[in-house]
């Protein structure tokens, strides 16, 4: 169940709000990553808005397209592989005539970073570059490592990530819900019947989120703002600032909320008061 969406649209229309970046061209113009028909198959396509153009590697060739779809969401990583392999949660963008599944990858070539197609059972990367298809043995795969479920009340799925505990011992799960044009982590309890998440100073009740589900996550040390590399992204700022997801011990409680980097801390709800916290664990993946 991926955050993401197809939008249709073409050379000419404007790119949809929260598209996906992929690269740029040897010019450096941006390149976003699409999807589109040829032949029978459905083609990741590189999708250049600042020269009206979207193009699909088939054949040996690189092939314009009038029409495509344009990818849409958050949280996705891009992760190195080679040789026709995929990580788990590789993006899916389509499939061969004969059924075989493609992913979304890129890779460099002659100055650009170009999205195009993993081909599996031809163990490499297409790319559509200078009229031409290209083979490449290493690249990277466009993933979306984190399943975000919408919930509401005292509903849970199987696989959520637990994030700790209240001060009463009753259990918090990890989740993240929409206030004030922010994306937040959420601490949810169901047994409370609702979420909350730290805004503005205070703990504000979220009656519908969602919820992180998944395995091999763990908790790390950090603090101050900071955290690992691999630590999940939960959500942004209304000013597009990344926002991960952190827990630590008050008042009897084990409290999940959000790191904010560039106010050096984590934040957490509880109480009915958003409680700033210098030292936590950040939640990480693998």
């Amino acid at each position: 169940m991926g955050d993401y969406t197809w939008i249709s649209t073409n050379v000419y229309g404007a790119l949809p709000p929260g598209a996906i970046i992929a690269g740029h061209d040897s010019d450096q113009d941006p390149i976003y990553v699409g999807r589109a028909y040829h032949n029978g198959e459905m083609l990741p396509a590189k999708v250049v808005p600042g020269k009206q153009q979207a193009y699909v590697p088939w054949g040996g060739q690189e092939i314009s397209k009038h029409d495509f779809e344009v990818l849409v969401g958050d949280h996705f990583s891009w992760i190195p592989a080679s040789g026709g392999s995929v990580p788990p949660f590789a993006i899916q963008v389509g499939q061969t005539g004969e059924g075989e599944p493609l992913y979304v990858g890129r890779g460099y070539f002659q100055g650009s970073l170009t999205p195009g197609k993993i081909h599996p059972s031809h163990q490499c990367l297409y790319i559509p570059y200078g009229g031409q298809e290209h083979r490449l043995e290493a690249y990277e795969v466009l993933v979306q490592p984190e399943t975000w479920i919408a919930s509401c009340g005292r509903g849970i799925v199987p696989g959520t990530v637990v994030g700790g505990h209240d001060s009463d011992g009753d259990q918090i799960f990890v989740g993240r819900a929409y206030h004030e044009g922010d994306l937040l982590p959420a601490k949810v309890i169901p047994s409370k019947g609702c979420a909350y998440v730290p805004y503005g100073g205070g703990e504000v009740v979220k009656h519908d989120y969602e919820l992180l589900a998944g395995y091999g996550y763990g908790w790390v040390h950090d603090s101050h703002g900071n955290v690992p590399g691999n630590a999940v992204l939960c959500g942004r700022t209304a000013d597009g600032e990344p926002l991960f997801i952190g827990r630590a011990h008050h008042h009897g409680s084990l409290t999940p909320g959000k790191i904010h980097q560039s106010h050096h801390c984590l934040y957490i709800p509880f109480g009915g008061e958003e409680v700033r916290i210098d030292h936590y664990e950040v939640l990480v993946k693998g």
